[in-house]
């Protein structure tokens, strides 16, 4: 039994042929998959259309009590099945019953599907539930010779469905399928925007990010030109009455263990202002590094935050916002809350010009470049790069240098001077030409490098850039060069894969 993606759903093509895989194998007994991802990322429509494919049984739990959850399981089972089975007491009671309809309906070839979708509202009122589910596993397990079924967990509260596999938990070593649903790349998200040029595409990345549920909000991508996208903000971001003005806050409400959300929005606005380590995230928002432990870890856990480690030294991970939104609410809106709630919005817009381009623009395209780096570096002949990131090079001539991309060989580990630097480039997100400045600053550091030990004599230097590079910079790039060891200008078409 096989079948093709549906034409509704947009990219997934790796997701869904996992999936599919899990869903047709005819393999006997029960098999367990989890999947998991942010809210908006499209999760809940890819198995909704999976379960439509495979003739399954969806349900999507609600915050409600135990037994409105059961009624409502009832109901969902019913209504997959074409029949009602009752009502249920217990979980084991509903699962049981669900494992012997839904076996049953079939010739015991192609595999019964039920999906289990916000399963972490479940467990919150029936903490039992992955016991009850363990205990269905080891009664109707791949070695039981018992009809296939599958059954997915699908959760958005990420601290929740991150332990539900951990070692001490009770489906341990149980479910076949962990996967992730994560944001769509910027490549992606401009071909599901439909933006038209690049630098469109870039503005909704740095504002939206990669979440497929965003569109469905917003509607259209904003016109070209700075008044279509100040429009663009005006009616979605900006708009007190749109759901997006409050991002954030449903975004923290994903966690069930985040109560005092003043606490954690405060650490948001810290990183986003800048502060990297915990110590000067704690020096904003008034606590100590010791005290900021506990709700570092729930946002690291929640993927909230990301911990970025230095590629070459052995320092303190930098810790960044994951969701361009929340940084662009914590850095434009909420600072200008009362304007944009007295929809003054053009006043507080013009004054947050800078800030926009200085400490949003800039950071996301930083991070378009190294992504640009990992994934499609090849297209312009580098193809030895593995492991793509960041780090600070000491200079006695200088205080130093933080090099925005660095990539090392597939061989090669991070802070092992036994690699090989593949590439050190430069990102800036300003309209300003860059210059052969910027490629002679890329070859100081090389040579800094290499008089520190590292392997970095043939690496290729990049200049990302928003604009047309400068003469000089063409010219000193179209300098003969053998070898990987060359210079590489990569403008926005590059890195949409649109010249």
């Amino acid at each position: 039994m096989s079948f093709t993606k549906p034409a509704a759903v947009f990219g997934r093509d790796h997701e869904w042929d996992e999936l599919a895989r899990f869903c047709t194998d005819p393999s006997a007994g029960l098999r367990i998959g989890v999947v998991r991802g942010r809210r908006r990322h499209g999760k809940s429509f890819l198995l909704e259309h999976l379960c439509r494919a495979v003739g399954g049984v969806y349900t999507l739990a609600l915050q409600q009590s135990r037994t409105m959850a059961l009624d409502r399981f009832a109901d969902n089972l019913a209504q997959g099945l074409g029949f009602r089975v009752g009502r249920f007491g217990s979980w084991v009671e509903a699962l049981d019953t669900a494992a012997d309809v839904l076996t049953g309906r079939g010739d015991g070839t192609a595999p019964a599907l039920l999906v289990l979708d916000e399963f972490p509202y479940l467990v919150t009122h029936s903490p039992e539930l992955p016991s009850v589910l363990q205990a269905l596993y080891d009664r109707r397990g791949p070695s039981s010779g018992r009809p296939p079924l599958r059954i997915i967990l699908c959760g958005s509260a990420i601290s929740t469905m991150s332990t539900l596999l951990a070692g001490d938990q009770a489906l341990r070593g149980r479910a076949v399928i962990d996967m992730r649903i994560g944001p769509f790349g910027f490549r992606e998200a401009a071909e599901y925007w439909r933006a038209g040029d690049p630098e469109t595409a870039f503005l909704i990345d740095a504002v939206l990010g990669g979440a497929a549920g965003y569109r469905d909000v917003v509607g259209d991508p904003p016109e070209p030109g700075e008044e279509g996208f100040y429009a663009w903000l005006a009616r979605t971001v900006f708009n007190p009455s749109h759901i997006l003005f409050s991002e954030p806050e449903y975004l923290l409400a994903e966690d069930p263990r985040i109560s005092d959300r003043a606490t954690y929005q405060a650490i948001w606005e810290a990183v986003s202002s800048g502060a990297a380590t915990p110590t000067q995230i704690g020096g904003l928002v008034g606590m100590d590094a010791k005290s900021l432990t506990y709700h570092l870890n729930i946002m690291k856990a929640a993927a909230f935050v990301r911990y970025e480690q230095d590629m070459l030294l052995q320092r303190k991970p930098v810790i960044t916002v994951a969701d361009p939104i929340v940084r662009f609410h914590d850095l434009i809106v909420r600072p200008n809350l009362i304007d944009f709630e007295l929809r003054e919005g053009r006043a507080a817009w013009e004054r947050s010009k800078e800030t926009f381009s200085s400490k949003v623009l800039g950071p996301h395209f930083e991070d378009l470049a190294r992504q640009w780096t990992r994934r499609y570096a090849r297209e312009h002949g580098l193809d030895d790069i593995g492991q793509v990131g960041t780090t600070t090079v000491a200079c006695r001539e200088h205080r130093g240098h933080e090099v925005d991309v660095v990539a090392l060989s597939r061989a090669s580990r991070p802070r092992d001077k036994g690699g090989r630097i593949a590439l050190l480039g430069e990102a800036k997100a300003t309209n300003k030409p860059r210059t052969a400045t910027d490629l002679r600053r890329l070859e100081h550091i090389r040579d800094v490098l290499c008089a520190q030990g590292w392997d970095a004599r043939d690496c290729a230097l990049a200049v990302y850039s928003r604009s047309d590079p400068a003469d000089d910079l063409v010219a000193a790039a179209n300098r003969p060069s053998t070898g990987p060891g060359r210079a590489l200008l990569i403008g926005m078409r590059d890195l949409y894969g649109t010249s």
